[in-house]
């Protein structure tokens, strides 16, 4: 019965008035990944997902410079941002064209060539054990293989290294797609770069966040390997789930590259590589059920049981973090 202020409550509209004069040469910024109608003075102008400008004088000259302006979203507005970017003017000498940062590039080379280097000095120091951490003929077998001795001593200091190489790796991919498709998610939200030094310092607090989450992971599949009476089965799975994650990010990382060969632009490419990492952590669980029933003389429903206690549920939260 009235217009109630907007805190991130459930509801499928949001109204607002714009003052076209107090915004001239502005733009109107819209982006979400899910659909959703724009309407102004109660007219339909557009409709879809993904980003959006709109030129507020032209929307003035076609409308009025009173704007009433709603937008409609029937999944929600969680995943929808609404801004207004202002451009300088011409009495602006002061701040006339201002250079734009390149910053968030410059963060991206050099930790990516902090890790080509950390690889590099892995690759030659212990050439077993990185090979295979990214063997994926190992990991898709279901014939019980022998690792190296190193990969599963999985308290060992050269094991830590790896461990918190990979959570800086992948902690550089997600930080690359949060930026890239900008504030839709809540991880994407508290992790948005805006300068060099501030890009390593979320690097450097995601990547610890992950590792403890992976130090979390060892101790929860000990608590259920316990309770259901598994043996020697902590640091085998621990170690390919290690693995999953080390293949998981390669293989992102290879697309990534494809598509900037090929030039591909899509705002919400980055978003769905997110579903593509979570896809990848799926089929490497239903990779590690397969290893477990080639390994232990349990039963199907017994080894189901387990995997959902320490592998399928993890798992939901872990996909509820990243994508919502």
């Amino acid at each position: 019965e009235g217009f109630v202020k907007f805190e991130s409550q459930n509801t499928s509209s949001i109204y607002f008035w714009i003052p076209a004069t107090s915004y001239k040469g502005a733009t109107l910024a819209i982006a979400g990944r899910h659909p959703y109608s724009v309407w102004i003075n109660s007219q339909l102008i557009w409709s879809g997902q993904g980003s959006r400008r709109f030129s507020i004088d032209s929307l003035a000259r076609l409308y009025s410079t009173k704007i009433f302006l709603g937008v409609f979203s029937a999944s929600g507005f969680n995943n929808i941002s609404t801004s207004i970017e202002q451009r300088n003017t011409p009495g602006d000498t002061l701040d006339i064209f201002p250079r734009k940062g390149n910053y968030f590039l410059d963060f991206a080379l050099i930790a990516s060539l902090l890790l080509l280097v950390a690889f590099t000095m892995f690759l030659r120091t212990n050439p077993v054990l990185t090979q295979d951490y990214f063997n994926l003929s190992k990991l898709i077998t279901s014939l019980d293989r022998t690792e190296s001795g190193f990969g599963l001593r999985i308290a060992s200091s050269v094991n830590i290294l790896y461990y918190f190489f990979g959570s800086c790796f992948l902690a550089l991919i997600l930080l690359v797609a949060f930026h890239l498709m900008g504030p839709v998610t809540l991880l994407s939200k508290m992790f948005q770069v805006k300068a060099t030094t501030q890009g390593f310092l979320q690097w450097l607090l995601l990547s610890f966040g992950i590792a403890g989450l992976l130090v979390g992971k060892l101790l929860w599949i000990a608590i259920f390997a316990t309770l259901f009476g598994f043996k020697d089965t902590v640091r085998f799975q621990f170690f390919n789930f290690v693995r999953v994650i080390f293949i998981s990010v390669a293989i992102l990382v290879v697309i990534g590259f494809v598509f900037v060969l090929f030039n591909v632009r899509t705002d919400l490419f980055y978003y769905y590589q997110l579903y593509l990492l979570v896809g990848l952590f799926i089929l490497g669980t239903g990779v590690v059920y397969i290893k477990l029933m080639a390994r232990l003389p349990y039963h199907f429903f017994h080894l189901f049981s387990y995997l959902c206690a320490s592998e399928i549920i993890p798992l939901l939260i872990l996909t509820k973090l990243i994508l919502y």
